[in-house]
């Protein structure tokens, strides 16, 4: 039997799972003074591990950086940056929303490389089996349904941490293929029976106003 894990975070997994979607859906709508300050709390709470797991992320995502760059740049109209280049070249307010949505998605990685650097695999399963538990009301298990977005996220970790080379058709073949469950997660999972408490409410409460407060700078 497999003991739950201890999270490394203050507060229950489920509330720090809901404090990071509040998180992207706030860097997805908010300006350049509160990516600012979003930015500062990123830093803030960036450790050696998130730092590494970052890098890690960007670098998975360096084509999709570089499509949205290209995308904005040459799809909204405005000065060219670069006149000699006439039609050819990028708008001015292409590529300063270019870099800004850039800026999002960056914000967006390194809130989710803290969150899986703060939270352990089980702590996952956990805080989503808790979300998910209103749902038993509509007949659907939450178990079930946290234990496969668990079992997704172990296997997302495996492919991004696997260093090898792949070509296009090898990484095709690894997407469409079901991957083989090891020793560790066959095993049966007992989950913690940890409750909110005044950390955790305080927490939401404070994200809530800070939200409120970055989208009306």
């Amino acid at each position: 039997m497999k003991q739950a894990e201890n999270s490394r975070s203050p507060c229950h997994p489920a509330t720090a799972i809901v404090l990071w979607l509040f998180f992207m859906t706030t860097a997805s709508s908010v300006g350049g003074s509160g990516l600012i300050v979003l930015t500062i709390v990123v830093l803030g709470g960036m450790t050696n591990g998130g730092l590494r797991q970052f890098v890690r992320y960007v670098r998975r995502s360096r084509w999709l950086l570089l499509v949205l760059l290209l995308v904005h740049a040459y799809s909204i109209p405005g000065t060219r940056m670069f006149t000699g280049l006439g039609p050819l070249g990028p708008s001015q307010s292409g590529l300063y929303d270019a870099m800004t949505q850039i800026w999002r998605l960056l914000l967006i990685l390194a809130s989710l490389a803290i969150l899986m650097t703060q939270l352990t695999r089980t702590a996952l399963l956990s805080g989503f089996y808790r979300l998910f538990t209103p749902l038993r009301w509509l007949g659907v298990p939450p178990e079930r349904l946290a234990v496969r977005i668990w079992l997704t996220l172990g296997y997302a970790e495996d492919f991004l941490n696997d260093a090898r080379r792949l070509d296009f058709r090898q990484r095709m073949e690894r997407l469409f293929r079901l991957p083989a469950l090891d020793a560790e997660r066959m095993q049966p999972l007992v989950l913690s029976e940890k409750s909110f408490d005044w950390v955790d409410y305080m927490c939401i409460l404070a994200a809530v106003s800070a939200g409120i407060w970055l989208r009306n700078c």
